[in-house]
Order: structure tokens, then C-alpha cells, then sequence
């Protein structure tokens, strides 16, 4: 019977959420998280979390620093605050801070380098040594931003940014102040929950409302009586208090910041506040132009030019007389060149008393010659002095122009005349710059003529050219002096404007601009520019009346809209809106940003804080772009999968360090939230730019996007043009009933959608000839709205053609239809004073139709359009699926640890991996095949994963699976089916239970929707299935950090149950795979080396106590000739033919001994022997075999009386069905023990290889057939410092009477004791195998000076059969570092390891074989067929391919002695250096963390080929690659612990 799961209640308050961010390797930010918004709801709290992964180059001393108030203190843009990464041991580096303010924060990272410091003068230690005690030098970020939404309130209900329904109002055509609710009243009912108000206060001369007169007092004309400023704002407060009350709508606010009216009182007090001929004297030629075009406009007809411009031969005219009446008479070249004459008598001034010329510039003038020498002078006399504020301003150095003049002339008369030639030279190009500036201000001023008095909608067409009038607008205001002492220069002003296409983050009226000269602004005449400077000392009082009148507004309003943004100086939005949310902490932003650029958006978003950027919708013009644009601002796409499908369970660490359980979710970039208007009040209406009839599909398709929305007041009135909000006197209509006015009641509907829809996240968008159609649905119970809009720009037609839109198992609910019909001719214009829109019928239109069906997909529901559904008509109607479970998204997330909570390891194997060789053993089934991608590496959730965790993040709902999930249900059936079929795990069937009951539900769905809850279920279903595999993995190591668990999860990969391959012959148990895909079954799965340099880190380090131990027994069951086999074959043919396994073997028993809790008792453990007489081969399933036992102390002693006695024996069924590679000879395997010079342990021939570096030649073609590449035969350095480690713990246990045997005898009848032994080793090791750094120091030691390649090393073997091969440079040295440290001189050992890291360290792994060395082919190629006996058939398997198993080794040989040698030091120096140890052993890693991550079989690699890059031969993970860096990081976990307190200390 099946297991079924109750499903628990859904909590009533969500979760508390951790944001997380992982930083870059520097610790800067990564690219695709330039912009950062932190979701703010007041029902759930969060926090941000910074990562670094240790050994990062910014993980030293990691500290970040950001302006959001830790300590609870009130916000200051330029105060920071520090956090420092936390340090605890192996962790990755965190620093996280719960948010609890809203508003746009900074922050950075500083850290200590060690990269870019030289060694202290006189250094000569080891370069390795010397690293480490080098000082730090700090670094630095740059900044990057995170922005926190505010949390707006209405009725006492949040309001989400995406539930904004605004309306922008002019408050002058609102009335008079006492009757504004009565009219605020008709947009309550409207559906608008935010009203936005242009400004407000007293305005200029103009009377525009962005001309403000006085920005601090409201403006007279919207109250019966003149009142103080005081009360005027106690009325609009009180207005605003009973709009958000009584009709649930907010208030927000323009901010004009930019600029003043050009006639504001204050400016007579403080012209200083704009741009001036004196504080900035560059505009006086710019000045000087405008003063003289507004005379030529004056004196026009005196000039014999006509007043009225009817064509472009008019305009053409006037450009004539611009140039002979304004352009030349100015002499603007004047501004550019040097005055010659006044040069020259400046020049002969200094003649006589200049000195001489200085030896290097002399030098310099003397070399160069032609241009080069003209630009020389020019830099060196004229420098950069380039101002265009005065004539003649741009001069030479009289003194210095002298001094080369004396060094070109003989004398001042000839000097002079050089001079005069010199300076006519340097004057060309500015003459040529002044030219080309002319004719800019010719075309512009032209261009803006053309526009201004040619096209119909200019405000000056059919305007005569005068005084009034002007050819162009000023782009001066000249202000009248309070003090008739004043300076003029003070009081002449620069207007404000914009520049087409300018970079919105430069001053265009600043010294470096000549926007004003060339006449590229286009100016608002009626408005004075503000020179704030960058800080408020730049302009004292300028920045304080700003602040009262931002904080004034900000006590008022719930938000401001932010006029002309894009122009306003950052750093003054940055001031003001830091003291307006000192007032109002939520206040909601938004802006109108005209950049032209993304990145320059986000800019202004990041640094001011803007929640919402205005986007436009009437800037489409057609329906495909309409589509686009709402695609664009419309949400996530239906189906998605990245909110959904990432976050996990974890906790969050406050500062008292109390933990708080929530879910740990990735931060995503994302664009900046938009505000999508269907008409803003500076957009031409409907009727003018589309159609009046455009109005309503125009609004209703932006009502459908998931943002906020926007519109101004008149277009659901269909006013017929554009208000001019200059010069339009008229006030807004008073409705009654304003739903049955212009778009009435289908807007009011439409806003209602929008609001209910908030929370609707996902959207599509479909355009279809004049259609667009949008479907709009919550992502967890996927109810939904439908939209179908005719879109009516000109031209479109009743008979567009359009498809009846099919919904799969959904139900639809007719919710509106309009159409909107003209009815007649009207302008709209009215005598009565009151704004009118066109006369229009809004038709109700019948619900669509609707059908049920089905086809071969299911059931359908098809929409067909009503009758009349032509130009300007839409229609919405309610959809949720039929057959869904609202809680669907709840139901997949629960009981998944339930369902694992039975699972073994074993099983776990079963669920989470098993590559497809595996899966075949012993179901018969393989990996699934996704079309489009191919065979998953695993079958079990693994196998999904690694494509999913690359398409939930991306949200790539194209990728080939989502594909493939949409055509049909095959992948969710294998999942579950194939669970069931491993009966040898019956807890596996509750898992399937758990998928299946879930896969019953996502079924039911409509097929778009699949990819997503397949997801959703596989994500799920597989952090259970971790977390539980985690928990029952006890070790240290295990739960340290993302990169330990990984490699902990390899165990479980790669430890598993194959029919072919178990531990004994008749027990198909779990055993260790070498490496998948290619070791994965039968007799080539179990290999003795493999699995003993693994085991410690995979099982002992894991706490997998148990499978260690079965993996000792097996093989220890299977000893014969004193050795453990290579091939295990579980028992029945094992293969006797490598010299290391046996002592990787006895490494794994001192390690299980001094790891697990069974400790020396497991060497009384009874072992019943394979083969009885531990010589002769017996079958497996003979009555002989099994029939004796042995402890496994006894099986050690017999390994070590074996090997001194020496061992020789030809292997069983030598031959081609042994070995179809191998002669003859490679069949006989000899091993001794040399006791009478250095008591080690050597073997092999020139015709085998029995250490890990066994490839065996087999390419005919290039004659290495039975010619092994690295044979290694003598004594091999991993093995003497195995044995070395072995004696050690044999004296040591028979001294503390652990051990019963105290020693071997050897083959000449002599009793030698492990201590001796031992003792012999010891003295033995360097004399052998150290090769001197210096020749003269050889003869101390046994080395052959003519073979030697490279020194400061160790030797990889001594006394091979080839002696050069002896002196070949490889990364076994490492191993027996690690392992039997004591055998070196510190150091020589310190100074090998320097040479290892530089010489064999490669991006992952370690290379086989010195680079210097002839034999060295980096890349692998198995299939290699050439003729090259160095290559063929992948003879260099490992003569310089990078495997990774020995990097592990080579870490812990590095901690080993730099802990040593640094602890030897004094406690002073220690502390840092031990950082710097710990920093480069993690430093070393990096490359690794993220290869796994990215892995698709999540492991690591057998082997790279050169650099790190891929090899196609190479298993994909491998048992000893993972174990032996799990291992060192077990090792380095125990020795960081010594010093965790100190680098704490030394941290704070």
C-alpha cells in the first residue's frame, strides 16, 4: 500500500528570509547583480548575507563597510559602518545584517594582500617562506549599492509597489484648495490609490508650475485669502489627511530642484545660486552671443530682414544676416587664439632677463622636430589654459617662451620674428575650432528656427520675430539688483534646459562645456539654472533653502516624483532625499530618467534610491511595440522558476549570535522597478498621437503589467490634445459620476484589476496583427486574469485577423468587455472655463465565447471575440485552472525530509546518483536521455540537478528539459518508476510514494506548467535527500561549508551497491567505485590503491566508520603473497600485481585505529582468509577458501614479515586473459627490503608497474606493446614514506604493548626490530633521495650529478633499473611528506615544496611529470593512434597530464611544515603568517570549489590535460580526487583550531 503524507498547515506569517550574495574572488560584486533590490514587506522580516569563499583573493581580513545603520543610529550617507566576515575555520567567509529601514544604502570590502608586495630588502628565505611573512597591503572594492523598497500603507493594509494605480493632477486646474475632495473624490472612485501632484507652489512669471517662484510657499491662488505660509500648509495637510482616510488614496509630489523661475525674489539676494559671468566667467562669450541675437532680433527690419518666417529660404535668410549682423561684428574668434602682438611685447619684455633653459626640456626641443616639436611648444608654452571667458584669454609663458626663443635665435629681433611665424602656427587650430564651433552655432540656431517657426505645433508658429519673440529663446536671464552696487556680471544668468542626446551625468553648464556657446541647450527660458556645486559648502544658502523645502514636503507627502532628474546634480538628489527620508523613512521615489543609457539609469536608481522609473506607454507606435513594452514591464514570464524553486532552509546569525531559522535564497539582479504610465501629463493624448479610440486598449494593456501604474487626469475624460500646463487656464470638470464619463466605468474596473493583482507575478504577453493579448496569474495558486486588446492606432481595421486563444484545463470567467465608439466630431474646447473631453460612447460589449473542447493536449477552453470587438475594444476575463490544487506549491515542499527519512547512505546512492553503467547492473535500466541535451550523467536526482541548478537561476524556460517536460510527462514517470525497481532498498518504494503524489498533482496542470513543478518537486526532493545524507555522515568535516559538503556528498556518489561488484563474493554490499562513468562495475570497480587513498577522507574523515571498516576487511580477507590485490573483483580473481595498495592499506588501518571509536581492538578483528595459506590460489567458492582466519594485527605482521623476507611470485593465470597489453616478463613480481644499506622497500621491473603510474604500452603501430611508460621499479618515494609512517605506529604500539610484535626477520635468518627498522629508514631518506640545490653538497649524498635535471628536489625513485628515471621531478614526493613528515630536513622539505607549487601545482590537480623534462606530454588522448611512441594509445597517461588526488597530499605536506616552521617562530610573527598559511592552502582550492559546483556529476576529475583544460578520457568524478582533498581539509580543520582564538584576536 502506498505511503501517503499528510500535509501540514501553511504557516500564517512567512518565513524569514536571507538574501544572499555571493561576491567575486576580489570581493567585488558580480556583474549581473549591478543592481540590487531588497523586496520589503511589513509581514516578513530579512536579512542580507555577503559570501566569500575562503581562499578568495579578498578572504584575508575581510571586513565589509556600508553607510545602512548597523548599530540602530539615525542614517548618514558618509558615515560607514564595519562588519567583519566571520572567521570559523572552514567555513565560507559570511558577513549578514537583518534590514529594517528602507532607502538606497552603499557598501565595499576591504581586505589584506599579500599579491603586490615585494620581499623585505635582503631576504633570503625560501620564496614560499618568505611569502608568508610578508606584510599585507590593503584593499579596497569599489562601492556598490543594494536598495530597500519602502512599505507603504493604506486602510491600514500594505500596498505593494506593483499595486499602484496613480493619477498625476495639476493642482491650479484643481481650483480652489476647499474643493479639491469633492474632486479627489472622482479619482477614489476611479480606482486610483495614489495621486500625484505637480507642483504646487507659488509659480513664476511664466505661471508654469515648474517655474517656481517660491519653493516655499504654496501658491495664493489655490485659497480664497491671502494666508501665511503656515496655515496654507495646514489646509493642504489636512486635504491630504482626508484623501489617504476617506478615499484610500496617497499622496506624492514634483521635487524641483534643478532650477528657479527666472524672476524668483531670492535670486536679487543670492545670484550666486546660478550660473554667472563671475562664478562662472566661462559663459561670458556664450553671453555675449545671446545679448547680440536678441538685438538682432530687435533691430530685425532695421536690418532689411522680414519678421515673419514662412519657408526654409526664409530661415536661410536670416541664417545670412546672423552672420554679417551678429557673428561677425562679436569676433568670438577673440575667445580662441592668442593675441600675437600682445605676445610678442610680453616676449621681448622678458628677454633679457630670462633664464636659461633646463638641460632636459632643451634636450627634448633640441630631439624633436615638424608637428611633433609644434605640439611640444604648445603643451610647454600655453599649458591648458582654454577659457572661453575672456578675449585673448588664451596666452603664452613670456618667461618661459623667452628662454626657448634664446635657444632657437641668436638674437631678440630674429627671436621675435620666429615668434610671430611659431605663434600664427599654434593659432591654426584654434582658428579652426572656432570655424567649426561657428558653423555649429549656424546649424543649431538654424535648426531650432526651422522647428520653431515652420511646424504647426510650435507655440511661436505664425509669431513674428521681435522682442517678444525672439529668433531664439534666451539662454540668459538678467535679474534686477537689490543693491545698485551690485557687479552686472553677477546678475546675468544661464536659463536652464536639456541638450539632445547630452550625457545626463555632465554639466552642461560647467567650465568643461560649451553647450551654451553652440547653442546645443534647449532652453526653458522661464527658468533660472542652480549651481549647487557638489556639496552644500559650495553654495551655502542655495543647499539650505532646498532642505527646508524638501523636508517640508516630505512631512507631508507619502512620496516624490523627481522633476528632470536625469539633469539634477546626483549629489544634490543625494542630500535632499537623505534628509526627506530623515522625515518620512518610507518615502516612495520615482523619477524620469531621458539618459539613453541603462547603466546611467542605474546610477541615479542606485545612488538616490528611486523605487520606480516612469516608462511611457504612448511611446509605442504600433501594437507590436505596445506588446513589447508591456513584455518588457510586465513581469516574470507564467511557469517561472527562479523565485520559486531556490531558496532553502537555514538561518540567519544576529549579531548577539542567537540564530533565527528562515530560508537562504540567492539575490538576483533585476532592472529597476517601473512606473508604466498609459499617458503621463507631458504626453500628447490619445486622440492627437494614435486615436481617441486607442485609449482604451492603451490602458488596459498597461493595467495588465506587473509594476506600477500610471496616468494623468482628462485621459479617462478623453481630453482631445495635450494640456499646456504653461498656459491652459481652464479647471478640471466636477463629476458627479465620473464612471460614466470617457473610459468611466471600464478604467474604474481595470484599476480594480490592477490592485487585486499585485500579487499576479506572471505574465505573457502576445501580439497578433492589432492584438495583444495578456495573461496575468499568481505563481503559486495560478489564478489569473486574461486580456484581449484591439489596438487601435491609425489605420487599423474591424478585420484584423486574430486565432481564438486556447486555454488547457482552465476555466474562464467572463469579467468585461468595452469598445470604445467616437461620436462625433467635437475639438473638445469649451467657453465655460472647465475642461471636457471628447464625446465618446463607451459600449459594453457580450462576453466572448466561450467553448469547451478537447484535442490530442486535453481540454480546452476557446475564447471567441464577441460581436464588434474592432479598433479600440478589450475584453478580461478570470481564469484558474480546473483541476489544480491552489496549494500545490505548499503540498510539493512538505514531507520531503519524511519521505527521507528511512534512507540509508546506501539508498541514498540509489536516489542521488548512479551513473548509467551502474543503473544497468542492476536494473537493466540506464540514464535518462533528454532530447536536445542527451544521457543525464546520473540517474538518480543528481542527474537533474546539475541541469537545473543552471536553469532556475537563469529562469530558462527555453532550455531543451523544459522543453522536453512540456511535451509529456516521461521524465516525472522515471523518476518514481525507477526507484521502485531497486528492491534491494524497500525504503526507496516511501520516496516514490512522495514523488508520486506529487507527480499525480503536477500531472493536472496544463503543460506550460510543468517545467516548473517538476522543478519545483525535483529541488525539493533533492535538498532532502542531501540534508539527510549530511546528517548521517558524523564526521568533522562534514557540515564545514559548501565545498566539505560536496566532496562528502562523493562519498555517498561513489559508495554504492552494484550487482557485479561487491566486497565478497557472494555479499553485493556497497563498495567504492575508483571513478564513474569508466570504473563503475565488475572486477574493474574495487581497485586496492584507489580505494585506500580514498578511504581516509570519503569514509573515515565522513564518519563513515562502518564502510571503512567493510573496505579494510575485504581486502585484508584477500591478502596473499603479502599483498593486498590491486583488483579486488569482490574476491573471486583478484589481481596481485601493484607494490603500493598494500601499503595504502595499512595507512587506512593506523588511520581507522586512530579515527574511529573501535580504535586498536580492530586489529583483533577475525578476517577469514580468501586464500587460507595466503599463497596458493583456491576458488572462491571452494571449500578451502574462507576456511581459516586471521586477525587483522596478524595480517599486518604477515604484510611486513612478507616484505622482509622478500617477495617473488608469478602472477596466477599469467597471459593474455590476465593481461592482453603485458609480455611475459611483466607477469613476474618481485619485492625486497634492502636492511643492509637503507631498509627500504623495493620491487618491480623494467616490465611492469606497480605503483598508481601503471600504464601499459599497447599501440602496435609505435612499438611500445607491453612497454610500460613510467614502471617506477626500485624504491618509490610514496612507498618508503608509507612504510616509514607503518613503522613508526608498529614501534610505538609494540612500546605501549598495542602491538605483540616487535619486529620481522629478514631473509638472511636476522631479527630486526621495527624500531631499528624504523631507525634505518629515517637515516636512510635523505642521503638518498635529497638532490642538493647546490652540486657542491652531492658528494653528502648518493646522487649522480650527470643525471641530475633539477635540484632542491627529492627524487621520485632510487635504484631503478633506469637510473635516470630515478631523478625524474613528480608529485609523489608529497605523499610521503604528508604521511612521514619526519623523514626530511625542514629545509629542504620547505624548499621542495617551493618547487612543487611553482613547478608541478596546476590550475586543479598536479602535473605528472616536471614540464622540464623531455618525456613530458601534457594532454591525454587514449585514442591517440600515431606512430609517436611518446603518445600512442595514451602512453603519457602520466607524464605530465594533471591528476588531482596528489594536490591533496601536497596541501597537507604544505600545513604540515609551515605550521611547523611557523610555530617555531615567535608568537609575534606567528599569528599573521598562519593566516597567510591557511589563506594560500584555501587559495589553492578555489579552482576546485568551483569545478565541483559546476560539475555535472558533481565530483571531481580523474585528471586535466594541460592547464587545467578538459580531458574526454578522464573520469568525470573520482573516488581519490575528493577523498584526498577531504582528508587535507580534515587535517586542516584540527590544526586551525590551535590557532582559531589568536586569528580572532588578531582580527579585532
Amino acid at each position: 500500500m502506498a505511503t501517503r503524507y499528510s500535509t501540514p498547515d501553511q504557516p500564517d506569517s512567512p518565513p524569514f528570509m536571507v538574501w544572499n550574495l555571493d561576491l567575486n574572488e576580489d570581493g567585488t560584486t558580480p556583474h549581473d547583480k549591478s543592481f540590487i533590490r531588497i523586496p520589503s514587506s511589513p509581514n516578513q522580516s530579512c536579512a542580507i548575507r555577503f559570501r566569500i569563499l575562503i581562499g578568495s583573493t579578498a578572504s584575508i581580513d575581510a571586513a565589509l563597510h556600508t553607510n545602512y545603520p548597523l548599530d540602530g543610529s539615525a542614517y548618514e550617507r558618509t558615515k560607514f559602518h564595519t562588519q567583519r566576515f566571520n572567521f570559523n575555520q572552514q567555513t565560507e567567509l559570511i558577513c549578514e545584517f537583518r534590514i529594517q529601514r528602507p532607502g538606497p544604502y552603499q557598501y565595499y570590502v576591504t581586505y589584506k594582500s599579500i599579491e603586490d608586495c615585494d620581499a623585505a630588502e635582503g631576504e633570503t628565505r625560501n620564496p614560499m617562506v618568505e611569502r608568508i611573512y610578508r606584510p599585507f597591503s590593503s584593499k579596497r572594492t569599489p562601492t556598490a549599492y543594494f536598495l530597500v523598497d519602502p512599505q507603504l500603507m493604506l486602510g491600514g493594509q500594505p500596498l505593494p509597489l506593483d499595486g499602484i494605480v496613480l493619477q498625476s493632477v495639476s493642482p491650479k486646474w484643481l481650483g480652489l484648495m476647499k474643493d479639491w475632495p469633492a474632486q479627489l473624490a472622482s479619482s477614489g472612485k476611479m480606482g486610483y490609490n495614489m495621486v500625484h501632484f505637480i507642483p504646487m507652489q507659488q509659480r513664476g512669471g511664466s505661471d508654469s508650475p515648474y517655474a517656481l517662484y517660491s519653493q516655499l510657499d504654496i501658491s495664493d491662488d489655490l485659497f480664497e485669502a491671502s494666508l501665511e505660509r503656515s496655515a496654507k500648509e495646514t489646509k493642504l495637510r489636512e486635504v491630504l489627511l482626508e484623501m489617504r482616510h476617506k478615499h484610500k488614496m496617497l499622496a506624492v509630489t514634483d521635487m524641483v530642484w534643478n532650477h528657479t523661475a527666472y524672476n524668483s525674489d531670492w535670486l536679487r539676494d543670492h545670484p550666486e545660486a546660478g550660473f554667472n559671468l563671475e562664478n562662472s566667467p566661462h559663459l561670458r562669450s556664450a553671453y555675449e552671443l545671446d545679448a547680440a541675437l536678441a538685438q538682432f532680433s530687435r533691430y530685425l527690419s532695421d536690418l532689411g530682414l522680414d519678421r515673419m518666417v514662412h519657408s526654409v529660404e526664409d530661415v536661410d535668410k536670416l541664417m545670412d544676416g546672423m552672420t554679417k549682423h551678429v557673428i561677425q561684428p562679436l569676433r568670438l574668434w577673440e575667445f580662441y587664439v592668442i593675441d600675437v602682438e600682445s605676445a610678442l611685447a610680453s616676449v621681448g619684455d622678458a628677454w633679457d632677463v630670462a633664464e636659461q633653459l633646463e638641460t632636459g626640456d632643451r634636450v627634448e626641443l633640441e630631439r624633436l622636430s615638424g608637428d611633433q616639436r609644434t605640439e611640444w611648444l604648445r603643451t610647454y608654452l600655453i599649458g591648458e589654459r582654454t577659457t572661453l571667458g575672456t578675449r585673448f584669454g588664451r596666452t603664452v609663458d613670456a618667461a618661459r617662451t623667452a628662454a626657448v626663443l634664446r635657444v632657437l635665435a641668436d638674437n631678440k629681433d630674429k627671436a621675435l620674428e620666429q615668434l610671430r611665424s611659431l605663434l600664427d602656427l599654434l593659432n591654426l587650430p584654434y582658428y579652426r575650432e572656432y570655424d567649426a564651433d561657428v558653423a555649429t552655432i549656424q546649424k543649431n540656431v538654424s535648426e531650432r528656427v526651422k522647428y520653431e517657426r515652420l511646424d504647426s505645433g510650435s507655440w511661436k508658429y505664425g509669431k513674428p520675430i521681435d522682442d517678444e519673440f525672439k529668433i531664439v529663446d534666451p539662454l540668459f536671464t538678467t535679474v534686477e539688483a537689490r543693491d545698485e552696487n551690485t557687479p552686472s556680471d553677477r546678475l546675468h544668468l544661464a536659463n536652464n534646459g536639456w541638450i539632445w542626446g547630452g550625457n545626463p551625468l555632465d554639466n552642461f553648464a560647467g567650465p568643461q562645456s560649451k553647450a551654451y556657446l553652440l547653442r546645443e541647450v534647449i532652453v526653458w527660458g522661464d527658468c533660472v539654472k542652480l549651481n549647487y556645486g557638489s556639496r552644500p559648502e559650495d553654495n551655502p544658502w542655495l543647499w539650505e533653502h532646498m532642505r527646508q523645502y524638501t523636508e517640508t514636503m516630505a512631512r507631508m507627502f507619502t512620496g516624490f516624483r523627481i522633476d528632470n532628474c536625469h539633469s539634477t546634480p546626483v549629489e544634490l538628489a543625494e542630500y535632499l532625499l537623505d534628509k526627506a527620508r530623515l522625515v518620512n523613512p518610507n518615502l516612495y521615489v520615482i523619477a524620469e530618467l531621458f539618459t539613453g543609457s541603462e547603466d546611467t539609469d542605474r546610477v541615479f536608481v542606485q545612488r538616490l534610491g528611486i523605487n520606480s522609473l516612469i516608462r511611457e506607454a504612448m511611446q509605442a507606435w504600433d501594437a507590436h511595440e505596445m506588446s513589447r513594452l508591456a513584455h518588457r514591464h510586465g513581469g516574470r514570464p507564467i511557469g517561472s522558476l527562479a523565485l520559486d524553486c531556490l531558496g532553502e532552509p537555514g538561518f540567519f546569525t544576529d549579531k548577539n549570535g542567537t540564530r533565527v531559522n528562515g530560508v537562504v535564497a540567492p539575490l538576483s539582479g533585476s532592472l529597476p522597478h517601473a512606473m508604466f504610465f498609459d499617458c503621463t501629463h507631458d504626453n500628447e493624448a490619445p486622440a492627437q498621437k494614435r486615436t481617441m479610440q486607442d485609449a482604451l486598449p492603451n490602458t488596459a494593456i498597461v493595467t495588465m503589467t506587473a509594476c506600477a501604474t500610471g496616468s494623468t487626469r482628462g485621459y479617462d475624460e478623453l481630453y482631445p490634445r495635450l494640456l499646456n500646463v504653461v498656459h491652459e487656464k481652464r479647471h478640471y470638470a466636477l463629476l458627479d459620476d465620473p464612471l460614466h464619463v470617457g473610459l468611466g466605468a471600464a478604467k474604474a474596473k481595470l484599476n480594480q484589476l490592477h490592485r487585486e493583482m499585485a500579487s499576479f507575478q506572471e505574465v505573457h504577453v502576445h501580439h497578433e496583427s492589432e492584438y495583444v493579448t495578456i495573461h496575468r496569474v499568481h505563481p503559486e495558486t495560478r489564478q489569473g486574469v486574461l486580456l484581449i486588446a484591439h489596438c487601435a492606432f491609425g489605420g487599423a481595421s474591424e478585420q484584423a485577423p486574430f486565432e481564438n486563444p486556447r486555454l488547457y484545463g482552465t476555466a474562464v470567467t467572463p469579467e468585461l468587455a468595452y469598445r470604445l465608439r467616437p461620436v462625433a466630431e467635437n475639438t473638445g474646447k469649451s467657453e465655460d472655463g472647465i475642461l471636457h473631453g471628447l464625446p465618446a460612447e463607451l459600449e459594453e460589449l457580450d462576453a466572448p465565447g466561450i467553448i469547451q473542447a478537447a484535442d490530442e493536449r486535453g481540454t480546452y477552453t476557446e475564447l471567441r471575440l464577441p460581436h464588434g470587438f474592432g479598433p479600440g475594444s478589450v475584453l478580461a476575463v478570470r481564469t484558474r485552472l480546473t483541476d489544480f490544487r491552489p496549494d500545490l506549491d505548499w503540498k510539493i515542499r512538505t514531507c520531503a525530509d519524511e519521505a527521507a527519512s528511512n534512507l540509508d547512505l546506501g539508498a541514498l546512492n540509489v536516489a542521488l546518483f548512479r551513473c548509467d553503467a551502474e543503473e544497468r547492473d542492476t536494473t537493466g535500466d540506464g540514464a535518462y536521455t533528454v532530447p536536445g541535451v542527451g544521457a543525464l550523467a546520473y540517474c538518480g536526482l543528481q542527474g537533474w540537478h546539475a541541469h537545473l541548478q543552471h536553469i532556475i537561476p537563469q529562469n530558462d524556460l527555453g532550455h531543451p528539459l523544459c522543453g522536453h517536460l512540456r511535451q509529456g510527462c516521461w521524465a516525472l514517470d522515471y523518476v518514481s518508476a525507477r526507484l521502485r525497481k531497486h528492491t534491494e532498498y524497500p525504503q526507496l518504494v516511501a520516496l516514490a510514494d512522495w514523488f508520486d503524489e506529487r507527480w499525480a498533482l503536477v500531472k493536472r496542470v496544463p503543460n506550460f506548467l510543468v517545467p516548473r513543478y517538476f522543478a519545483l518537486t525535483m529541488h525539493t526532493a533533492y535538498q532532502a535527500l542531501v540534508r539527510r545524507a549530511l546528517r548521517l555522515m558524523p564526521g568533522a568535516i562534514v557540515g564545514r561549508s559548501r565545498f566539505t559538503n560536496q566532496l562528502a556528498l562523493t562519498s555517498v556518489q561513489l559508495v554504492g551497491h552494484v550487482r557485479s561488484a561487491g566486497l565478497w563474493p557472494q555479499n553485493t554490499g556497497c563498495s567504492m567505485s575508483a571513478g564513474l562513468p569508466h570504473f563503475s562495475t565488475h572486477h574493474m570497480r574495487c581497485w586496492g590503491r584507489d580505494v585506500f587513498i580514498a578511504l581516509e577522507g570519503l569514509l573515515l574523515a565522513t564518519g563513515r566508520f562502518a564502510e571503512a571498516r567493510d573496505h579494510i576487511l575485504s581486502f585484508g580477507s584477500t591478502l596473499k603473497h603479502g599483498l593486498i590485490p590491486n583488483l579486488l573483483d569482490s574476491g573471486r580473481l583478484p589481481r596481485y600485481n601493484a607494490r603500493d595498495a598494500t601499503w595504502f592499506w595499512l595507512q587506512a588501518v593506523q588511520s581507522y585505529c586512530k579515527m574511529s571509536d573501535e580504535g586498536l581492538d580492530f586489529l583483533d578483528v577475525q578476517v577469514e582468509r580468501r586464500f587460507p595459506d595466503g599463497e596458493t590460489f583456491v576458488e572462491w567458492n571452494s571449500d578451502d577458501a574462507y576456511s581459516k582466519s586471521s586477525s587483522i594485527g596478524e595480517l599486518v605482521q604477515e604484510i611486513m614479515q612478507r616484505h622482509a623476507q622478500g617477495i617473488e611470485f608469478r602472477e596466477w593465470n599469467a597471459g593474455v586473459n590476465l593481461d592482453s597489453q603485458m609480455r611475459d616478463e611483466g607477469f613476474n613480481i618481485k619485492v625486497q627490503v634492502d636492511f643492509e644499506r637503507t631498509g627500504f622497500v623495493s620491487g618491480g621491473s623494467r616490465w611492469n608497474c606497480g605503483t598508481w603510474m601503471d600504464k601499459m604500452g599497447s599501440s602496435d603501430k609505435a612499438g611500445i606493446r607491453g612497454v610500460p611508460a613510467t614502471p617506477r621499479d626500485g624504491a618509490d618515494i610514496e612507498i618508503v614514506g608509507l612504510q616509514k609512517s607503518t613503522l613508526r605506529w608498529l614501534a610505538e604500539l609494540n612500546r605501549d604493548n598495542g602491538f605483540p610484535y616487535s619486529g620481522v626477520t629478514a631473509a638472511d635468518g636476522a631479527r630486526i626490530t621495527y624500531v631499528q627498522w624504523d631507525q634505518l629508514v629515517q637515516d636512510s631518506f635523505e642521503k638518498h633521495f635529497w638532490v642538493p640545490e647546490d652540486a657542491a653538497d652531492d658528494a653528502e649524498y648518493n646522487v649522480n650529478p650527470g643525471l641530475v635535471s633539477r635540484r632542491g628536489i627529492y627524487r621520485d625513485t632510487f635504484g631503478s633499473s633506469t637510473e635516470w628515471a630515478d631523478y625524474q621531478f613528480r608529485p609523489n614526493i608529497a605523499v610521503a611528506m604528508a604521511v612521514a613528515p619526519e623523514l626530511f630536513d625542514m629545509d629542504h622539505a620547505i624548499s621542495c615544496l617551493h618547487t612543487m607549487g611553482t613547478v608541478l601545482v596546476a590550475p586543479l590537480g598536479m602535473r605528472t611529470l616536471d614540464p622540464r623534462d623531455m618525456r613530458y606530454r601534457p594532454n591525454y588522448d587514449n585514442s591517440n593512434d600515431s606512430s609517436d611512441p611518446l603518445v600512442a594509445h595514451g602512453i603519457n597517461y602520466h607524464q605530465g597530464p594533471e591528476w588531482l588526488w596528489p594536490i591533496g597530499y601536497y596541501l597537507r605536506a604544505r600545513l604540515t611544515f609551515l605550521h611547523k616552521l611557523v610555530l617555531a617562530n615567535s608568537p609575534e610573527a606567528s599569528t599573521k603568517a598562519l593566516r597567510t598559511v591557511y589563506h594560500e592552502l584555501h587559495a589553492n582550492m578555489v579552482n576546485l570549489k568551483h569545478h565541483i559546483s559546476t560539475s555535472s556529476f558533481a565530483g571531481l576529475p580523474e585528471l586535466t590535460n594541460q592547464n587545467g583544460s578538459y580531458c574526454r578520457d578522464s573520469c568525470e568524478t573520482q573516488a581519490w580526487s575528493g577523498g584526498c582533498l577531504l582528508m587535507a581539509l580534515h587535517e586542516m580543520s584540527k590544526l586551525e583550531a590551535t590557532v582559531h582564538d589568536a586569528l580572532v584576536q588578531s582580527a579585532d
